[in-house]
């Protein structure tokens, strides 16, 4: 089978020959820029300056990475990442080198980084975000003031918009078409269209808001889901012929459980997440690749009742969320992305061997009876081993046949 042809037997719910390798295929199925020099190294490539791409940081994966590494899934782009990562005419001009962290990376010819006096990083060019000496991450520091009253705004004043610019459809067009035309990938596009992810007044106020005024927040979800479903019709229009999946995102989880709790969740979101995505189903054949963090199992019939097709991250660490229990419960009716490695299971002292065990046995569970995409638990961080991340590989190309 061709990359291609194998993860469309993954969406159509058949065995294909072997488990497809997602690694890097969405934006929350990646690495750390200074984790994939790791893993370059691994693979015996040369060192190429990385790509930074996106407000976590992430690596842009080239195609020599994920030809050695026998990935299946090609990212194409999205509005979360930067526009140069948009591999169509003029892609290696867009680019400039820049120091991070010791090391040599390439950003957008655009972005601007610059480094105070006590070591901290400054991301200019995208809000000022902040990365303190000796970390890894750039910080966006919210509202945290649990007392604070807030002015909740009108609804009326939410306007999201119900067109993608013509410039950027037209760009995920000639990309996608060229992608298709000359790679076996299959192809997933990055989350584009408006989600449901709107929080008046922040995450706290949301939150506030959905117990004091709870119609005022469905205001705002309804718009949110018209604006969605007229930008994916446009959407398809441009690259729905070449596409396989398109993601979208709402992290609802905690280690412990759905944060607002499971019946808030079913209140608020439940009909406005089956409206969307049975929409989704009527407009478009990109499969559905819902991301969200932590423990969601309580909800995960809810989200299948809505018509999710793809659930990533699958975060394995976190409450009732066991391999195990999540195969026996949902095998049949969702494909899990990701679960194959998750940073919170181990620690830096953990042995080749007891990683490359431990993520054999996860995956050997993942993938019976098939419906089963392999990643790490989210983006791999900065402080993964190179031993940790070859044991990662080697489980999975001793564990991908059926």
């Amino acid at each position: 089978m061709t990359s291609r042809e194998r993860v469309r037997a993954v969406l159509n719910h058949r065995i294909p020959d072997r488990i497809p390798n997602g690694l890097g295929g969405c934006e929350t199925a990646g690495l750390h820029v200074l984790t994939y020099r790791k893993l370059q190294n691994i693979l015996n490539l040369p060192n190429t300056p990385p790509r930074v791409d996106t407000f976590m940081t992430n690596a842009v994966f080239e195609q020599d990475v994920i030809d050695k590494m026998q990935g299946d899934i090609i990212l194409l782009a999205s509005p979360r990442m930067c526009k140069a990562s948009l591999r169509c005419r003029g892609f290696e001009n867009q680019w400039k080198e820049q120091s991070l962290w010791g090391k040599t990376f390439r950003i957008p010819v655009k972005d601007k980084f610059s480094e105070l006096d006590d070591g901290t990083v400054v991301w200019e060019t995208s809000g000022n975000v902040v990365c303190p000496k000796g970390s890894y991450f750039f910080d966006s520091m919210g509202a945290t003031d649990l007392t604070a009253d807030f002015d909740f705004p009108d609804p009326a004043d939410f306007n999201p918009p119900m067109e993608l610019p013509e410039t950027m459809l037209r760009e995920f067009e000639e990309t996608a078409k060229y992608l298709y035309e000359t790679t076996d990938y299959s192809l997933c596009m990055g989350e584009t269209i408006t989600d449901l992810q709107v929080q008046p007044c922040g995450m706290i106020g949301a939150m506030v808001l959905m117990k004091e005024e709870p119609d005022v927040m469905k205001e705002f979800l309804e718009k949110s889901v018209v604006s969605a479903l007229s930008q994916l019709k446009q959407l398809d229009e441009a690259i729905g012929k070449y596409v396989d999946i398109l993601s979208i995102a709402h992290d609802f989880g905690d280690n412990r459980g759905v944060t607002i709790g499971d019946d808030l969740w079913r209140d608020i979101y439940k009909p406005y997440y089956k409206e969307l995505f049975q929409g989704w189903q009527k407009i478009t054949n990109m499969k559905i690749n819902f991301h969200s963090c932590g423990s969601i199992k309580n909800i995960l019939p809810d989200l299948i009742e809505c018509g999710m097709q793809i659930y990533n991250p699958v975060q394995i660490s976190s409450e009732g969320m066991s391999p195990e229990s999540l195969k026996n419960s949902f095998c049949k009716d969702l494909i899990f992305w990701g679960g194959g490695y998750d940073a919170q299971l181990f620690r830096p002292e953990n042995t080749y061997s007891e990683v490359y065990e431990k993520t054999k046995a996860i995956m050997q569970i993942f993938k019976s009876g098939g419906n089963y995409i392999f990643s790490g638990v989210h983006n791999l961080p900065a402080d993964v081993s190179e031993i940790h991340l070859k044991a990662i590989l080697d489980a999975f190309n001793d564990c991908k046949e059926y």
